[in-house]
Formats: C-alpha cells, structure tokens, sequence
C-alpha cells in the first residue's frame, strides 16, 4: 500500500531554545526576568482567627474508663469538639482536660429500678456526666455548679443545651430526683423520633444573667469557679452583759445614759 500524500509527518517536541541578548545592559535585565521566574511567590501566612481560640489538640480523658458503643462515641467527640471546648474556653479562658463520669455501660433498668423498662445503659449507649475539669486545675461540678456561680450555670447550660442538639435523650438536674448530680445523655431510638431534653435547654448568657452576671465582650481574664467557696463574713461578737447592768434594764446589755449622772464633768 502507498501513503497518503496528505499525511503529515511530525516532529519530536523538544524544549525551546532560549537565546541569550549579546550585550551588556540587554543582557543584565535578560539576568534578572530569568531570576524573577524561578523564584517562587511567598507562601500566605497563618495564623489562628482571633475571634475564636485555638483548640488543644490533646484529647479529653474519662475517667473512670468507660465501655461504651461506637454510635455514641462518635457523637460524644463531636459534641466535646463543637461545644464543650468552646463553652470552656468562652466562660473559663481553659479548655476542658478531663471528663468525670458516673455510669456508662450498665445492664440494669432505668434509674436502677429492676422493675422499669430497660436502661440504654445496658446497651453502652448512653453515659453520665458528672463533673469537667480543665486544663488549669480547676473543676465544675454539675451537682455544685448547676446552681453555682454564674459562669457555672452559663457554662453547664451551654453544653447541655448543645447535648439537646445532637444527643436523643439528656437529664440534667430539675428533670428528676435521679439526675441532681449529673448530665445523662443517651441515643434512644424512638419510632416517632421525639428527643427528651429535660430541662429545657436555655442559654447560659440568660441564666448567667439572672444569677446577676452581665457576660460582655469586655471580659477578657478568666474568672473563678464554683470550686473556690464563696469567703463568708465573720459575725460580730455577742456584746457582753457589763456587771454594772442591773434589773431596771433587762433588754439591754448596757444601761441607758442619765441626765446628771454621766460622770464627772
């Protein structure tokens, strides 16, 4: 067979011939477009946004260990990553180090009652919360700080009513005497998918308010917890009966001063 006479035969592609300018000036500045084409650009720097602080990246412990299902570990992190920290952070100024809980895979009925419907204790799908220590030494207990100082009530509010968010069923103390001294979160499936937050979740600027705390802007130093009890004032001493006193003033520790008889002048 003969080829086509329109066939066209290329080349190999090679690199460009770059050819340099002669003379001197020409080939200075030649020099110097060649030096601003293979010097890379800056890399932008970064830097952590202001508004919101930096979290640590060492994980929150639990003590004690707790055996639990994979479902609710995984909402339990999100919610330790997406409200807790924060929360710690915008109320204490530490983030939170340690968790505190009380109950976590237990096969027994609903608050212990052996005649009560099934716990999801009993299926690792749901844990207690009893306490947040931070970074810095300092604990807030829920039993204490739900009733607390102001930015404990603002701190455990927030994070409950983030629980609500995320978590299908939480107690917290005013739901029932069982849950005075903890945080009960669960993810009970229910076929109507009704979710049970029990208080009602309400913001901790409203309860920090009421407990006569303004959060502003304007606070920047992280304050005390509910971990240093409040310094009572002393009473005064009892006033002593003077011997002098006699029976013509039985209500009063000291005689009443009398014309006259006030002393020497």
């Amino acid at each position: 067979m003969r080829q086509s006479s329109s066939a066209v035969i290329r080349a190999p592609l090679r690199e460009p011939v770059q050819i340099e300018p002669a003379t001197g000036a020409a080939r200075e500045d030649w020099t110097r477009e060649q030096a601003r084409r293979i010097e890379p650009p800056p890399l932008p720097q970064v830097e952590p946004s202001r508004n919101q602080p930096a979290m640590p990246a060492k994980p929150i412990s639990v003590n004690p260990p707790a055996t639990l299902a994979c479902p609710i570990i995984s909402e339990l992190e999100r919610w330790i990553a997406g409200a807790v920290q924060p929360a710690a952070m915008r109320w204490f100024g530490s983030p939170v180090a340690e968790i505190k809980q009380i109950s976590a895979y237990s096969c027994r009925g609903m608050n212990g009652n052996p005649r009560a419907h099934i716990s999801e204790h009993a299926f690792g799908n749901a844990l207690d919360i009893a306490a947040f220590t931070l970074a810095d030494g300092r604990t807030i207990t829920v039993k204490n700080g739900w009733h607390g100082l102001p930015e404990e009530q603002g701190f455990l509010r927030d994070v409950q009513g983030a629980a609500c968010d995320q978590f299908s069923t939480v107690l917290a103390p005013g739901s029932n005497v069982h849950h005075y001294d903890h945080i009960h979160v669960d993810l009970m499936r229910r076929g109507s998918g009704y979710r049970t937050c029990n208080p009602e979740a309400v913001s901790g600027d409203e309860i920090a308010a009421r407990a006569g705390y303004k959060f502003a802007a304007r606070r920047t130093e992280p304050s005390a917890t509910g971990s240093l009890v409040a310094r009572r004032l002393p009473r005064p001493p009892k006033r002593q009966r003077s011997a002098e006193d006699d029976d013509r003033f039985p209500d009063r520790a000291l005689p009443l001063a009398q014309p006259g008889e006030d002393g020497e002048d």
